[in-house]
């Protein structure tokens, strides 16, 4: 794939649209004054493939991207890269019959970001895949030589050197990929482990747990049951007696009061017989005081009232009988009536009582349904539980059938843990491959290993320091905090020291002797280090840096022989501007110039050199 075209808009400071065409497939070069956006070019291809360290594009934040941070009227920034793929050998995966393959990133102010491939929305780990088939990993960008790059690949560390040989192959991709699926491995693992302790810890214990309870809920079933037919007798035998006994109440109250009206009766005839006799002992008296005041029967009449006061007597006599007989019936009549009241009263109380019976007994037996109706439940899901069948029809699966699913998933699992291993195992022969390149770059880092091997020994006598240490958990917990700020600060100075570094590249100016015994005085240095700049003059520095341009990085010597000498054997890095001091032909300004520009600006014109 080749950089056909490149489209940048509302980027840094590419506010309108800008479209670049015309690039060679072998050598490109960007040209300008200072200021121009010429390295605006390289970031924006470097953040339409997907860079994530914004820093490298040398901005704080996504929003510093959009022109003017979003704040001129722009708030969005996109740049679209159009690559020509005439070669399907190299072309990414999926894309071989595309001709032109276009890829666009865009970013919104609020941080909202989005790829299209050919027109269409991606995902961004889409289009990192797409780059990595065809080794363009951004964020490892080893394909890319910015400033301060080859200075950093020279100090890298194995590691990063590794990193670079696998990015470089296009292994990097497969180890990704491979860590993805140890990690799901992994994940898979766990989550068998909880579903075997679920199984073991939850699962089987609830299981006996509810066949203890439906032994134990049967036993109270059979027991309330013949409890509430028990009861149920004893309500009906108590309610039975006191029927009787109000009937045996009844019957006898209806005598007593028979007897009591035939007494009332007789003492009503007893009376009218007294009220009589009176009469007739009124009229007898009278007879006898006419019969006293006359002569004669005196003595029969005597006899007589002797025999009707004897017959008084004894009427008499049997009305007092009659009299307490009375009293005796109605003092029985009083107490059948308290009789009947108690019975009545006994009788609303078992009535009550029956009822009370009844209402619990109805309650009683809504528990008992609803009992059954769990147990049914219950007895449904041990079932299901147990055999994986459902009693009930429409209901299907259980707890078996979720454990076979669950096996099911293990034995997918272990499949593409076989499958992962004979990756594994593919890639293994791969890095044979490589370890065997890599011998060599690893015989010239013996220092490095002692100096490793020396690390570690310090680091195991300073955990066995620690050992002999109380441990606090806390004072490991602040000093990892302590550690990751500071660290997170050597982070940031050493990203300002890189940034520092390739800015100040062009001032790093390193040379060999050319011949023995080369006397170094001749070699002056940068021009850029050969002055210096007061202090009430360093605002001007800028002014200076820019006026002067690419000139003051060039190199003083004393003559031409010298500055021949350095650019033959001199062992240079980089190309360098020499300028011979016996070359120089001084220059200065007349002093009507110098004067009519004083006169122009008074106090704020003077000469810089």
């Amino acid at each position: 794939m080749f950089v056909e075209e490149l489209i940048i808009d509302g980027f840094k400071s590419y506010a309108a649209r800008t479209h670049i065409t015309g690039w060679d497939h072998e050598f490109n070069a960007i040209t300008g004054l200072n200021g121009s956006g010429k390295s605006n070019i390289l970031d924006a291809i470097c953040f339409v493939l997907g860079i994530r360290n914004y820093k490298l594009l040398r901005a704080n934040n996504m929003q510093d991207l959009i022109y003017k941070r979003g704040q001129a009227g722009i708030t969005k920034a996109s740049v679209t890269v159009v690559f020509r793929n005439n070669d399907r050998k190299t072309s990414p995966l999926g894309y071989e019959d595309c001709k032109q393959i276009s890829l666009t990133r865009q970013i919104m102010v609020g941080g909202k970001n989005k790829y299209m491939i050919n027109g269409h929305t991606a995902q961004e780990q889409a289009v990192a895949n797409m780059l990595q088939s065809v080794q363009l990993s951004i964020n490892n960008p080893h394909f890319l030589i910015m400033q301060g790059k080859i200075t950093q690949v020279l100090n890298m560390h194995p590691p990063e050197i590794l990193a670079m040989i696998e990015e470089a192959a296009g292994t990097r991709m497969f180890e990704e990929r491979k860590d993805k699926a140890q990690k799901t491995m992994s994940k898979k693992d766990k989550k068998i482990e909880e579903i075997s302790a679920i199984l073991t810890e939850e699962i089987t214990p609830k299981l006996d747990k509810l066949r203890h309870e439906k032994q134990a809920y049967l036993e109270y079933q059979k027991v309330e049951i013949e409890l509430d037919r028990l009861r149920r007798l004893v309500v009906a035998y108590d309610y039975t007696k006191c029927e009787e006994s109000l009937n045996n109440s009844n019957s006898s109250m209806a005598s007593g009061r028979a007897r009591l009206d035939e007494m009332a009766v007789q003492l009503e005839t007893i009376k009218a017989e007294i009220a009589n006799i009176a009469k007739s002992k009124a009229k007898t008296e009278e007879k006898r005081r006419a019969e006293m005041s006359k002569s004669g029967e005196f003595k029969t009449l005597q006899a007589q009232i002797d025999e009707l006061s004897k017959e008084l007597v004894r009427i008499k006599t049997q009305s007092d009988l009659k009299t307490a007989s009375i009293k005796e019936e109605q003092t029985a009549k009083s107490k059948l009536v308290a009789s009947k009241g108690k019975f009545e009263s006994e009788l609303a109380k078992r009535a009550t009582s029956f009822e009370k019976q009844m209402s619990k007994y109805t309650q009683e037996k809504q528990q008992y349904d609803e009992k059954a109706k769990d147990v049914t439940q219950l007895e449904e899901l041990l079932q299901s539980l147990t055999t994986g069948v459902a009693s009930d029809e429409g209901r299907e699966g259980g707890f078996m059938q979720q454990l076979q699913e669950a096996k099911k998933e293990a034995s997918e699992a272990a499949t593409a843990i076989e499958q992962s291993k004979l990756r594994i195992s593919l890639l293994k022969d791969e890095s044979k491959e490589i370890n065997g390149n890599l011998k060599k770059a690893l015989k010239d880092n013996t220092g490095l290993l002692k100096e490793k091997e020396s690390l570690e020994a310090q680091v195991a006598s300073l955990d066995a320091r620690i050992n002999t240490h109380a441990f606090k958990p806390e004072a490991k917990r602040e000093l990892g905090q302590q550690r990751a700020e500071i660290m997170s600060q050597i982070e940031a100075i050493d990203d300002r020291r890189r940034g520092m570094e390739a800015q100040m590249g062009n001032f790093d100016f390193q040379y060999q002797d050319p011949v023995r015994n080369f006397d170094r005085s001749k070699i002056k240095g940068l021009v850029a280090q050969l002055f210096n700049i007061e202090d009430k003059n360093k605002f001007a520095a800028t002014a200076l840096e820019i006026t002067a341009g690419g000139r003051i990085y060039n190199v003083i010597v004393d003559d031409d022989e010298t500055g021949a000498l350095l650019l033959k054997n001199g062992g240079l890095r980089r190309r360098v501007t020499i300028i011979p001091l016996n070359k120089i032909a001084a220059q200065q300004l007349s002093p009507d110039v110098i004067n009519f520009a004083k006169s122009l600006a008074p106090g704020r014109v003077d000469t810089a050199l």
